[in-house]
């Protein structure tokens, strides 16, 4: 029997290169898997840099999105709270909507609210989240543009500028033939009488702070149910976006009081303290931001002046430090357009939940 011949060129294996081959495959793919997490961390694509807004909850994605927008640590870990307490699932979303971001932030204002501990840290906590929020609403926007009077939504506060007047009013509902507002009414509740096809302006902000002006004309008047007599106003696509406010301002009605406030030499030289007058004057705020505020009054005031201003909003006392910056006269009274230079923390923080609609007047 003829045995078995192997040809020369074959050689038995050394053991120990399979050894080294498998450590040089292994260190391969722990380099792989590294730069792999490396390029999804940093937002690093085929195709370059991902966008800026985080597409998940991680605490990378919302650190690196903070820094973009100018948010400090603490705000940062404020947003963080934010996304956790309202369970956001799709943190690029709610970022994009003014809606879901108040709806995730009123939550938060009220679990702070509710979470017993001293009343400095409670409000410091505030502060952190209407800070968050208004940088937010500075560089996300997430305001809908307003395009015809048809798509402005019903009881939106506004002003109806009649002869150079200025009426507060309120949008009663924009779906019919006609736009329908509440007729302006002087001091003593009486309605003021507007003619037919006369000419009027209604200007107006979106929740987003967003204002709108709209030139149109009254077509005459009718009866709402709840409401009594209303006007009918012409509807109109020629809508004039008035520029953005710096902070949200929201249009109210209600009731104020305020001050006249000087400054006298003190005891030391080049001293001055704070004088507030004890006779107190009424008006109504017709809006209202964490900047400044307007005021209507029948009492005669000057630009210039200086105010202490104080009014109840859910319930809360509110106080603030004002300069009147201009005023409009009207038939009404007075409309005293001021600017807050001193507002304690307490306040500050109940006209952001004001503003934002987080409570009520």
């Amino acid at each position: 029997m003829y045995q078995l011949q192997l040809p020369q060129f074959y050689k038995e294996s050394n053991p120990m290169d399979m050894v080294y081959f498998g450590i040089g495959l292994g260190i391969t793919i722990i380099v792989l898997v590294i730069v792999n997490i490396s390029r999804k961390r940093l937002g690093i694509t085929d195709s370059g840099f991902t966008a800026s807004r985080p597409k998940s909850g991680g605490s990378f994605a919302i650190q690196k999105f903070s820094r973009s927008i100018g948010l400090d640590s603490s705000q940062t870990k404020m947003l963080s709270f934010v996304m956790k307490n309202g369970g956001t699932t799709d943190p690029e979303r709610m970022l994009q909507s003014s809606a879901l971001l108040d709806r995730h932030f009123r939550q938060a204002y009220h679990a702070i609210e509710q979470t017993t501990g001293a009343e400095d840290e409670t409000q410091q906590k505030l502060s952190v989240l209407f800070a968050t929020r208004n940088i937010l609403e500075s560089t996300t926007g997430g305001g809908v543009g307003v395009n015809s009077t048809r798509v402005i939504p019903e009881n939106t506060p506004a002003v109806l500028i009649v002869d150079k007047n200025n009426y507060p009013v309120r949008v009663i509902s924009s779906r019919g033939a006609y736009l329908l507002v509440n007729n302006p009414v002087n001091a003593l509740g009486d309605i003021i009488p507007i003619g037919r096809n006369k000419p009027v302006i209604l200007s107006f902000f979106t929740k987003s702070s967003n204002g709108f002006s709209v030139q149109s004309t009254v077509y005459g008047t009718t009866k709402a149910p709840g409401e009594g007599q209303v006007l009918q106003v012409v509807h109109s696509s020629t809508i004039k976006r008035l520029s953005q406010r710096r902070f949200r301002r929201r249009m109210i009605v209600s009731p104020a009081e305020f001050n006249l406030v000087w400054l006298e030499p003190g005891a030391r030289k080049h001293e001055q303290k704070m004088v507030v007058d004890k006779r107190k004057a009424s008006g109504k705020i017709l809006d209202i931001s964490v900047g400044g505020c307007s005021i209507q009054t029948a009492s005669v005031i000057s630009a210039g002046v200086r105010l202490k201003i104080g009014f109840t909003a859910s319930g809360q006392h509110i106080v603030a430090l004002g300069e009147v910056l201009r005023i409009n006269r009207n038939r009404t009274g007075t409309v005293m357009h001021i600017k807050f230079l001193k507002v304690p923390r307490k306040s500050l923080n109940l006209i952001n939940a004001l503003v934002f609609e987080y409570i009520d007047t």
